[in-house]
């Protein structure tokens, strides 16, 4: 958005990543507090909002939601809200679900057609207010034919990128690994990401005898490279998911995809098109399929050249920006009136 002539500025808490991120990479940055229960919290917001002539503000989550939401309303200047919604969790029927999402914002975005869809026949909200607009992806940087392998080519490499959360289902994934193990010998399992889940999936590992088969990397930065060097990536999450950044990385870099049916996902994984759909929770599935494209090389090149040209025409980072853009434009023609 800077690139296009915007001025950005980020509202978080001084002690988050983001905001160390921003500063690093030249974005503004501003500490702000999202306590609900704070009064403080509101008037530090109207206060930015105020003194920086904010003419769009788009919240996140629920804190900041209600914070900058009612803030925005209550400052002097009164900006567009928009709501975005990230994970494809229903959002409850109650009053205040329907003030946060339905009443206050301006618009909703959602990052996938299955959760904006949910929120319209679920939630009966209003439909003209929310727009599906997925996260897009570098695709200069997810570049398959330029981005070099960074693990040694000594085994055929499965991998699981994300959050370690407990509804990313990487359990499943490690269930699997001694049915794919006794069909492919050399298999090893890479789990790329941080999270909450860490130990509790390193003592499964421990348990399962599967340590020697298993690398956890942490969190890691060269995700493409990472992607070069992995044969298949397998995403077992059973829900909250919208459409996942990790899945339009591997596509955009022609990985074959072995994925849940869960939340918007089905939105780009086209089943024995782009990669394999499978139920959630399933691990004989997840063995079944990688074993199956592990039998086949050809299918995997089929089906990662049709996953990259999937992004390329549908979820590259222009084409989310130039959908944000649009979005901007029309709510701000439409409050003065143009």
């Amino acid at each position: 958005m800077i690139k296009r002539g915007y001025r950005i500025i980020i509202a978080t808490p001084m002690h988050s990543s983001i905001f160390k991120k921003a500063k690093d990479s030249g974005i503004e940055a501003v500490p702000a507090s999202f306590e609900k229960k704070r009064p403080h919290s509101f008037l530090e917001i109207i206060s930015i909002i105020n003194k920086e002539k904010i003419d769009i503000v788009n919240t996140h989550s629920s804190s900041d939601s209600w914070v900058a939401t009612v803030a925005a309303r209550l400052s002097s200047v009164k900006p567009a809200v928009i709501r975005t919604r990230h994970l494809s969790t229903p959002v409850g029927k109650s009053f205040l679900s329907r003030l946060i999402y339905n009443v206050l914002p301006d618009a909703v975005i959602t990052t996938g057609e299955a959760i904006k869809e949910r929120m319209i026949h679920y939630n009966r909200f209003n439909a003209e207010k929310i727009f599906s607009i997925p996260t897009g992806v570098d695709i200069k940087r997810f570049d398959p034919d330029k981005v070099k392998p960074c693990i040694p080519k000594k085994s055929f490499l499965i991998g699981s990128i994300g959050v370690l959360r407990n509804w990313k289902g990487h359990r499943y994934l490690l269930e699997a690994a001694p049915i794919i193990s006794d069909y492919i010998p050399d298999a090893s399992f890479y789990i790329v990401g941080d999270g909450p889940q860490y130990n509790n999936l390193k003592k499964i590992t421990e348990r399962m005898n599967i340590q020697n088969k298993v690398i956890f990397t942490g969190y890691r930065k060269d995700i493409p490279e990472i992607l070069a060097s992995i044969d298949v990536v397998v995403h077992p999450s059973y829900e909250s998911e919208g459409i996942p950044q990790s899945i339009l990385q591997a596509m955009a870099m022609k990985k074959p995809i072995i994925a849940s049916d869960a939340g918007s996902i089905k939105e780009v994984v086209i089943n024995k098109k782009t990669g394999f759909l499978i139920n959630p929770k399933d691990p004989h599935s997840i063995a079944d399929k990688v074993i199956e494209l592990y039998n086949n090389p050809q299918m995997r090149t089929d089906f990662g050249y049709n996953a990259r040209r999937f992004v390329e025409e549908n979820h590259t980072i222009d084409i989310m920006i130039g959908r944000i853009e649009a979005l901007y434009e029309s709510i701000i023609k439409k409050r003065r009136g143009v």
